[in-house]
């Protein structure tokens, strides 16, 4: 059933359900038109769901089968009527649907002996595509122009020009393939987990050596653009963010210099550029580029929803608690927002388990805040993140002290001395490496709050050896990942020892931790 509603939900982007074209694909009143209107309406999402459309049992199992089938293959037969020019694609992606359009319609003239007219377009195809530096398609146009100039027509002028262009982008095509191909293993390693993978800088060290002289010889975009990201993990890779903030503006001055809109590149090395901002305190010059590269976020993308985040890590970096309060309330009530993919969803849960905190204690005026997450409850919470609570030296981290900020803010000292010395367990078995360092700082100076019998100024005398180590290796100089601090940790500890008072409270017996 999932690739139906793919298939449905593509068509409700564009205007062909609107312009009366739907019924010559569907026919209305058909079972496949019911199908279809559950979908689309959010009714069925499932075979379950379907279920109880069609009735269950042997005879409507047989009546749903047949009906998918049906639907699914009108609905891919009807791809060429699609407008995509119509939807918020950069001139050189609407290109991409267009060319490969035009490419099966004269492939399928050629077929049928029409050779006429099928020469002829793909003559003109060809300049579109060296124009928008497909090079694949590229490639297939030339193989097929190789064989009409040479065995239809004998035409030795043509052939031979055909031939150095067929040799000069096939040389092209290699290099694309081996950048492509090369940040592919990189990335296959870093899938769903925001901890950093030191190992990998070497391995993209070796693999960016091998591409830089590609790149000095080449423009061509898919091979600076995935060689450009290859150059980019060995710096992300170290936490380098001036060189990679450097990196960026390159790849965007490159890229903006095509006689195209580039589109997704320009998308990736913004993200990458206000990432570094962020991450190097420049919050005007991270809010300064978010301002300048909206344009090529689609709103509702996935890409917008990630650069929503980055807006609001900026805002609560540089204390603008309101400012990031009022984003996450645009973000989480964008329409059928539950749907979008879980890596979204997850983190916006995180986020406003940070949101809550900061309204319990003050930060953020309670007069503001909605009734959605006035409901905010910490047990659902966890239920919630099944992603992120399996990243260990990732977001895990930011989850698990959220629950003690939580504790800690609602005054109940048992519960917060129970959470808190569950984590010292956690914090000696995933948290010893150089990239988790500053992590390690920040939850060794949770372990004393317990100890100082929650008292403000006791608990300060305990933690200032480990919050100068913490100040050692401040946010830009640190090996995690940028999500991790969703509030740096200077700050939410500044935060955290003022909600503590000068009272005792005694709890029962916490074992000192181990010294780090």
């Amino acid at each position: 059933m999932r690739d139906l509603v793919e298939l449905v939900g593509l068509l409700e982007k564009t205007k062909l359900k609107g312009n009366g074209v739907m019924k010559w694909i569907v026919e209305p009143d058909s079972k496949m038109e019911q199908l279809f209107n559950a979908i689309s309406e959010k009714e069925v999402q499932s075979d379950e769901d379907a279920v109880k459309v069609f009735g269950n049992g042997q005879a409507g199992a047989a009546t749903l089968a047949t009906v998918k089938s049906k639907l699914k293959e009108r609905l891919l037969d009807s791809f060429f009527l699609l407008h995509f020019k119509e939807a918020n694609f950069s001139s050189r992606q609407k290109a991409y649907f267009e060319c490969y359009k035009k490419w099966a319609t004269v492939m399928t003239l050629l077929s049928r002996n029409a050779k006429t007219i099928g020469i002829d377009q793909l003559e003109r195809l060809l300049r579109h595509t060296i124009h928008f530096e497909f090079t694949e398609l590229t490639l297939d146009i030339l193989r097929v122009l190789r064989l009409q100039y040479s065995v239809v027509d004998g035409d030795f002028k043509k052939y031979e020009t055909v031939r150095e262009q067929y040799n000069h982008f096939e040389h092209i095509w290699m290099m694309e393939n081996k950048a492509e191909q090369h940040y592919s293993e990189l990335m296959i390693q870093f899938t769903n987990s925001k901890s950093t993978q030191l190992e990998v800088v070497e391995q993209a060290r070796k693999y960016y050596t091998e591409l830089a002289p590609f790149m000095a010889e080449c423009s061509s975009f898919k091979l600076h653009l995935f060689g450009r990201l290859v150059e980019m993990m060995i710096y992300n890779g170290e936490n380098d963010y001036v060189n990679t903030a450097r990196l960026c503006e390159d790849a965007i001055r490159f890229f903006d210099q095509k006689e195209f809109d580039s589109g997704l590149p320009l998308q990736v090395f913004y993200y990458n550029l206000i990432v570094c901002y962020l991450q190097l305190r420049e919050f005007e010059k991270g809010q300064s580029v978010i301002n300048r590269c909206s344009y090529y976020f689609e709103e509702g993308s996935f890409n917008w929803f990630k650069l929503q985040e980055l807006f609001f890590l900026l805002a609560m970096h540089s204390g603008r608690y309101e400012e990031a309060y009022w984003l996450y309330e645009k973000v989480v009530n964008y329409p059928r927002f539950e749907e979008k993919a879980i890596q979204i969803t997850e983190m916006w849960k995180i986020y406003q388990a940070y949101l809550y905190f900061l309204i319990k204690i003050g930060k953020i005026p309670p007069g503001i805040v909605s009734a959605k997450i006035s409901r905010f409850k910490i047990a659902r919470f966890l239920n919630e993140i099944p992603l992120f609570s399996k990243d260990k030296r990732g977001m895990n981290i930011s989850i698990l002290i959220v629950q003690i900020l939580h504790s800690l803010a609602d005054k109940n000292y048992d519960q917060t001395a129970d959470r808190i010395e569950g984590i010292e367990k956690y914090c000696s078995r995933y948290l010893r490496d150089n990239d988790t360092y500053r992590s390690n700082c920040f939850i060794k100076m949770l372990l004393q709050i317990p100890l100082a019998s929650f008292h403000r100024e006791a608990v300060a005398r305990k933690t200032e050896r480990y919050f100068k180590m913490l100040s050692d290796v401040p946010l830009e100089a640190a090996r995690q990942a940028h999500e991790v601090e969703i509030i740096p940790y200077e700050t939410l500890w500044e935060i955290t020892v003022a909600a503590l008072d000068l009272k005792i409270h005694k709890v029962k017996k916490t074992a000192a931790p181990k010294e780090a």
